[in-house]
C-alpha cells in the first residue's frame, strides 16, 4: 500500500489490467512536501510509485519516500545467472525517480547504501529497548557475526552474546551452530532485522537454553514469518516482537497471527 501524507494513493485499474495514478486530492498537490510511504505488498506497486513521482514532479511538489521494508533487500548479490541480484535492478529503477530522500527501516545489508541514491536508514531502537524493558532481558543475542557487526555499532552499550554457524557451501545446509558468551540463569532477547522461516532463531534458542538461559524472546524489525510463529513458540521462544508490536497466534485470520502494538 502507498500513502501520501497519510492518504491512501488513489489508483484506477482499467479493463485491460493497466493502472493509472491520478486525481490526487488538492491538499497533496498544494503541500510543501509530499511524504510518500510504501508498505510493500506486491511488485505492481512500483508502477504506481513511478506514476506518482511523475505526477508530483509535474506539479512541482517535492517528495520523499519512506520504505519500512525494503523489497529485494536480501537479494543483494552481484548480477549473475547463479545469484539473487534483484536489489541491483530495483535500485537502478528507483534511482530514476524524483524522490529527494529515501528512508528505510533497518535495511538488511550495506548494499542498500551502495546502490540507492539519497538513502538514509532508521533503526527501531526505541521499540527494541522497550521490548528489553518489558521482558527484563539481561542480554541480547545476535544470530551471527554479521548481526554483531551491524548492531554493535548502533547499540554499543548492550550486553550481548552471538551465534556462529558452519555451513556446507555446496548444499547450503547448516552443519553446526553454537553460541559465544555466557547466559546461565539469564533472560535473553534475540535481535535481528528479518524473520522469514525462523530456522536460525530456533537453533539459537535451543543453544541458549542448553547454555542455561531461563527465558528467550525474539525481536525483529521485519516479520515475514513464512512458517507462522508457532514453530518459534514451540522452540521455547516465549514472546515474539517486531517493530510493529508483539505477535500472538490466531487461528481465524489468514496469516495466522495478530499484533498488539508496543
Amino acid at each position: 500500500m502507498i500513502t501520501v501524507n497519510g492518504i491512501q494513493l488513489p489508483v484506477t485499474i482499467f479493463p485491460d489490467n493497466t493502472s493509472q495514478v491520478w486525481k490526487l486530492p488538492k491538499e497533496i498537490l498544494d503541500s510543501k512536501v509530499a511524504e510518500v510511504t510504501w508498505n510493500f505488498s506486491h511488485e505492481g506497486e512500483f508502477m504506481h510509485l513511478a506514476q506518482l513521482s511523475d505526477l508530483l514532479s509535474h506539479h512541482n511538489v517535492p517528495h520523499t519516500l519512506h520504505i519500512p521494508y525494503l523489497p529485494y533487500g536480501r537479494q543483494d548479490k552481484v548480477v549473475s545467472n547463479d545469484s539473487t541480484f534483484a536489489l541491483s535492478t530495483f535500485s537502478r529503477l528507483l534511482n530514476n525517480l524524483y524522490f529527494e530522500r529515501i528512508t528505510i527501516l533497518d535495511p538488511h545489508s550495506e548494499e542498500a547504501f551502495q546502490q540507492l541514491h539519497w538513502v538514509y536508514a532508521r533503526y527501531p531502537e526505541k521499540e527494541m529497548r522497550s521490548v528489553i524493558a518489558q521482558t527484563g532481558s539481561d542480554f541480547v543475542a545476535y544470530p551471527d557475526r554479521g548481526a554483531v557487526n551491524k548492531y554493535f555499532a548502533l547499540y554499543p552499550d548492550l550486553l550481548f552474546v552471538y551465534g556462529e554457524k558452519t555451513r556446507d557451501q555446496s548444499t547450503g545446509k547448516i552443519l553446526d551452530y553454537h553460541i559465544h558468551g555466557h547466559v546461565k540463569d539469564a533472560k535473553v532477547l534475540i535481535v535481528d532485522d528479518i524473520c522469514d522461516g525462523g530456522t536460525t532463531f530456533i537453533m539459537l534458542a535451543s543453544e541458549l537454553y542448553d547454555a542455561g538461559a531461563k527465558e528467550v524472546n525474539l525481536f525483529v524489525s521485519h516479520g515475514i514469518f513464512s512458517q507462522g510463529i508457532r514453530p518459534l513458540l514451540d522452540a521455547g521462544i516465549k514472546r515474539v516482537f517486531t517493530s510493529e508490536g508483539e505477535i500472538y497466534p490466531h487461528r481465524s485470520i489468514p496469516n495466522g497471527f495478530i499484533y498488539r502494538r508496543l
